[in-house]
């Protein structure tokens, strides 16, 4: 059943701005059970990012909801405003925990380039006042449809891509139809010397208590990784820890995300969390352990592999490693998957705004091509260990 159609328009699309969670969300939850969307777009885990994210971000949830002449409700966009450096941001509602901008869609509509411009048109007309619109992360294509967004004018390729890879199938053949037979005897050899450890067990979380459990872990391995290397770590801010257990919770009983251990002699060497959503898991955070005993072992590159026969065990079509092409994903066969971004000042300071961020975005791929790029990354990362070494 089609939601109610609005008051009568003129123009092709029309907009209507809605700035509650509540007031969208009967329309919200007839648009994803009969339409596209992605995890990152889901109501449930849209409820959960604005209840433990938005209050610390200072961001205010703006959802535009597109109906089309005849009056269906053909696509839900989910924007944040935010503050940054005295403007006022328009963002996709990510807060920092969605890999994908693609806006929710009805059934089979894939408008072209002019109606998607048109659209968007619209989406703009009613937002409040903005300084730039910033949407980052865009793919061109996800769930089998493409996304209006990442063809708008204005959007440019990012530097960062996206891979994933099919994993329908036998299960028990799935590592052998991705990867390498050098991958496969690799594999092979890690699994038998964790073997020679001990007592090698691979969970999925299914009760609350380990839940809590197994995400403490992935907590305190991943602090322990990012110090390493001197990166920048989410988790680190109680709200994003708070959303991530939240959001595991509630993959218990319906909700999207999926925690994952792999232990030897009940110690866990690593941990994963995941998400499901139709026909796709999606890899958001791997973690591993830094002790030494494992490390020849590579239980992150294991849990990899089990996660991936999980994945094809639980009848599903793909395997998305979502942003980032890092090496190891290589391995398994994967393909690369272009992102956009889009920024588009709607007043003088937004212009200002968006000259500063490409400047700084420039001067960021300039220095990676230079010698001086190694040494300032090694005096970040010395200067983030010991900012983590005074807490």
């Amino acid at each position: 059943m089609q939601p109610a159609r609005p008051a009568a328009f003129d123009a092709p699309f029309r907009a209507e701005l809605h700035t509650s969670l509540e007031a969208v969300a009967p329309l919200w939850r007839v648009l994803e059970a009969e339409g596209v969307s992605t995890p990152y777009q889901r109501l449930d885990w849209v409820g959960t990012v604005l209840a433990h994210l938005a209050g610390p971000a200072g961001a205010t949830p703006l959802f535009v909801t597109v109906w089309d002449a005849d009056g269906r409700l053909v696509m839900l966009v989910p924007l944040a405003l935010t503050p940054r450096h005295g403007c006022r941001v328009v963002t996709w509602l990510d807060l920092g925990v969605c890999d994908y901008a693609m806006p929710v869609l009805a059934d089979a509509f894939e408008p072209n380039a002019a109606q998607g411009a048109a659209i968007w048109d619209a989406v703009c007309a009613v937002l409040p006042r903005v300084d730039l619109i910033q949407i980052e992360r865009i793919p061109l294509r996800a769930c089998g449809c493409a996304n209006p967004i990442a063809a708008l004018p204005g959007c440019r390729t990012m530097a960062m891509e996206a891979s994933s890879v099919a994993v329908a199938g036998d299960p028990d053949t799935v590592l052998d139809r991705l990867c390498r037979p050098s991958t496969m005897r690799n594999l092979r050899s890690k699994r038998r010397r964790l073997e020679r450890a001990g007592s090698i067990r691979f969970v999925r979380a299914t009760s609350p208590a380990e839940v809590k459990a197994i995400f403490g872990v992935l907590v305190e391995q991943r602090r322990q990784r990012f110090a390493e290397m001197g990166r920048f770590d989410l988790l680190s801010h109680p709200e994003a820890r708070d959303f991530y257990l939240a959001a595991a919770l509630e993959g218990l009983g319906g909700g999207p995300a999926r925690l994952f251990g792999l232990s030897v002699n009940n110690t866990w060497i690593a941990t994963g969390y995941g998400l499901v959503h139709h026909d796709t898991f999606y890899y958001l955070i791997p973690t591993t352990s830094l002790d030494g005993e494992w490390k020849p072992s590579s239980p992150g590159i294991l849990m990899t592999a089990e996660t991936i026969r999980w994945a094809s065990a639980q009848g599903l079509q793909r395997y998305d490693f979502t942003v980032g092409l890092l090496p190891y994903k290589r391995d398994f066969g994967v393909e690369s998957h272009e992102l956009r971004e889009l920024m588009q000042p709607l007043t003088l300071k937004g212009v200002v705004l968006k000259a500063g961020l490409c400047t700084t975005n420039s001067t960021k791929t300039w220095l990676k091509t230079t010698r001086l790029f190694e040494p300032l990354q090694k005096a970040r990362r010395y200067v983030r260990k010991l900012g983590v070494r005074a807490c």
